[in-house]
């Protein structure tokens, strides 16, 4: 037990002493009022002798103090034994509790919480701290895995300037525009994953600034559209807008709801070989505004339709690594999407199918 007393300790003094309050009260107020009222009534019941009411005043302040004094040892000895036993009851699984926490804090969070049965409030307090404690170790698994991640990212471009540096010390190759090129896309990279690490931490932590307002779907839809064109026609893909009505108006934050946008259509480009399509649509639902983006591509397997949007998961690593995606990109829409109170789904009949992505905000 630590210094100054378990919390057993202190409820159990604190319960003494207001049982001991509560007697000396008790005592108090009967030795001032009860002798005096005694008197009164046996006065008024016919009886003057000085002697006779001496001896029965003696004699009913000795009973009352022995039936006081009684009364006080068994109240103090029942309410003790019953407070140490429910203090005894709680202070144990609080003790596991914060056994647990101390654990917890020393980073080992595949602790084991204790089991409370004794009262709904430690029992919720026990389930609480058990999903803290899962939550924690599932966000520092995400944490380690992240950072390997993005070691791996890192270390290609970086690989590919150093080499490109020795190569022009050695005079390997000469110092020519392509191999400037060259290495200034590998730095380009290293900036665009700098800034969509941020932007990608910024948006799951709910602090990215948003303005939203209603804003017509369409005129999104075709600035995203119009974005991309140069991308699709220099791979080859075809960026088809479908049906989208003018009258569809969503509450949203244009510049963002625009940033989801360019990485859906950036991730259908880059899955979706050349001479491919791509469908850009959106429609009115009840109480929200659906876009969709189905593109011809290689398709996603169905156990892997929600960990595209984990952090740096790729389909095919490979491929997306030659193309220069960061793997950050679903995870930043959808995190988008969250703030905006909608979500950003996948949907895929497996490898090969093609795959749907389908963006849901409320409208206005």
């Amino acid at each position: 037990m630590k210094a100054g007393g378990g919390i057993a300790s202190r409820l159990l003094l604190a319960q003494i002493v207001v049982l001991l309050v509560a007697a000396a009260t008790l005592a108090v107020t009967v030795t001032l009022v009860a002798p005096g009222l005694f008197s009164y009534h046996l006065r008024h019941a016919g009886e003057d002798s000085p002697i006779v009411l001496q001896h029965a005043q003696e004699a009913f302040e000795i009973t009352l103090g022995i039936a006081l004094a009684a009364a006080a040892l068994v109240s103090l000895t029942t309410a003790t034994a019953l407070f140490w036993l429910l203090a005894r009851r709680i202070g144990r699984p609080l003790a596991e509790l914060a056994s647990a926490a101390e654990s917890i804090a020393r980073g080992d969070y595949a602790v084991a919480v204790p089991a409370v049965g004794y009262g709904p409030e430690l029992t919720t307090l026990a389930e609480s701290f058990r999903g803290m404690a899962d939550r924690l170790q599932a966000t520092d698994a995400a944490r380690a895995r992240m950072l390997a991640d993005l070691a791996h990212e890192i270390r290609t471009p970086l690989a590919t300037i150093e080499a490109h540096i020795d190569a022009l010390e050695d005079g390997i190759v000469p110092a020519s525009p392509e191999t400037y090129t060259v290495m200034r896309a590998q730095a380009q990279r290293l900036r665009r994953l700098a800034g969509d690490i941020r932007l990608a931490a910024d948006a799951q932590d709910h602090s990215l600034h948003m303005v939203r307002r209603p804003e017509r779907v369409a005129g999104m839809l075709r600035a995203a559209a119009d974005a991309a064109s140069a991308s699709y026609d220099a791979k080859g893909v075809a960026l088809h807008r479908g049906y989208c009505s003018p009258d569809t108006v969503a509450l949203a934050d244009a510049d963002r709801i625009g940033q989801v946008l360019a990485n859906m259509l950036d991730n259908a480009l880059r899955h979706t070989p050349s001479g491919g399509n791509v469908v850009l649509t959106c429609q009115q639902e009840p109480g929200q505004a659906v876009i969709t983006v189905a593109d011809t591509g290689e398709g996603i397997p169905t156990d892997q339709l929600e960990a595209v949007f984990e952090r740096f998961h790729r389909v095919d690593r490979a491929r997306t690594s030659r193309e220069g995606g960061s793997g950050l990109g679903l995870t930043i829409g959808r995190a988008i999407a969250v703030q905006h109170d909608g979500s950003l789904t996948a949907t895929s009949a497996g490898p090969g199918a093609g795959t749907t992505m389908t963006l849901r905000i409320p409208a206005a």
